[in-house]
């Protein structure tokens, strides 16, 4: 968090007990912009419909090369977010919250959460509010794309994380690979090598909703949805996988990893797939790969944590969210050889035996 800096003036800053009040004026201050001048776009994601209003024209290009829009004329929710950035009279320069060391991002949750809203902040400064009760937000910003650096790939992921538990739904941190329909989560830590085996089912025959955050949407079947158009993979991985060119001709993230539309491998990644199983990769450099039980508790451990410590707000119904899906859903460890194709072949053949159905 941002510490106050002793030539910071006062009057720049937001101190914790102010927090309501400020992100109240946010809202405010949007509802009463005005609008000439913004950029409208209405984006039909899975299950929501979102309408936002732009102050910048590179803000609302990246949201529409990056947001997955769906043609499933069923809608959940209607969200309305300001995307603002301070130019001029027409949006005030967002202030400062002076953090300290125990100042951390629960204090911040529950200081909002008190007061019946949601929220984030980001020292750049970067502000995102949400009322859940009128489905509306706020985005702050001092520049146009001075968003944190990991949401590139994934733009107002917070406004939709709060949108869709609202309505039941979660957005997941989590890869996702298939066949027919029928597919799984791919959960675990950085480095376990959700992405690596994503892509090499892509690039062999099988299907993705996405391969880092995707809407789940719980009931009589698990449906998971994509919602985020990016995938992500370091440049030895897409060496391994025989796109070294990709990594050449793109600029790495903030992780040293090369962001791309699987459109541009001629593999787009679906819309919505029906998962049957969680899967927890280990890169174990075996000769095949092989998949064998897991417990609901492993399941649940290599799920929960980064999906609900990713996305502030409500953490305790994120993890009986998670560990629900754990008790419902067959789990597997996934031990991972080092060839893409026999990865992808050996998925395609546990797909095809059920998918973990008899699991």
């Amino acid at each position: 968090m941002t510490s106050e800096s002793p030539t910071e003036p006062v009057s720049e800053i937001v101190t914790t007990g102010g927090i309501p009040q400020y992100a109240r004026s946010m809202l405010a201050a949007a509802l009463l912009a005005n609008k000439t001048g913004l950029e409208h776009r209405r984006f039909h994601l899975p299950l929501l419909r979102l309408d936002v209003w732009f102050s910048s024209p590179d803000f609302r290009r990246l949201c529409e090369g990056v947001l997955s829009e769906s043609t499933d004329p069923h809608i959940r929710a209607d969200v309305e977010v300001f995307a603002m950035h301070a130019e001029g009279a027409r949006w005030r320069a967002p202030l400062r919250w002076r953090g300290s060391p125990e100042m951390s991002p629960r204090v911040f949750d529950r200081t909002l959460s008190e007061h019946g809203l949601r929220g984030s902040y980001h020292g750049i400064p970067c502000w995102q509010i949400f009322d859940p009760m009128t489905k509306r937000g706020v985005q702050s910003l001092s520049a146009p794309l001075a968003i944190p650096p990991w949401e590139t790939a994934s733009p107002l992921r917070l406004f939709l994380h709060w949108a869709y538990a609202a309505a039941g739904l979660r957005l997941t941190h989590a890869a996702t690979l298939g066949q027919n329909g029928d597919g799984v989560l791919l959960v675990g830590a950085g480095g376990s090598g959700k992405s690596g085996t994503t892509l090499a089912g892509i690039l062999h025959g099988l299907d993705s909703v996405g391969d880092d955050y995707i809407v789940v949407e719980p009931g009589p079947t698990v449906v998971a949805h994509s919602v985020f158009r990016k995938c992500k993979q370091d440049v030895g991985g897409l060496e391994r996988a025989g796109l070294a060119s990709l990594g050449r001709e793109r600029s790495l993230n903030w992780q040293g990893k090369v962001e791309f539309d699987p459109a541009c491998l001629g593999r787009p990644l679906t819309q919505r797939m029906n998962i049957r199983a969680i899967l927890l990769p280990h890169i174990a450099r075996s000769n095949r790969t092989t998949l064998t039980p897991a417990s609901p508790h492993e399941a649940t451990m290599a799920l929960a944590p980064s999906s609900v410590l990713q996305f502030s707000g409500d953490a305790a119904e994120g993890f009986r969210f998670f560990a629900d899906l754990a008790r419902r859903l067959p789990a597997f460890h996934l031990r991972l050889s080092e060839d893409p194709q026999e990865i992808a072949a050996a998925l395609s053949a546990f797909f095809s035996a059920g998918g973990g159905r008899a699991g």
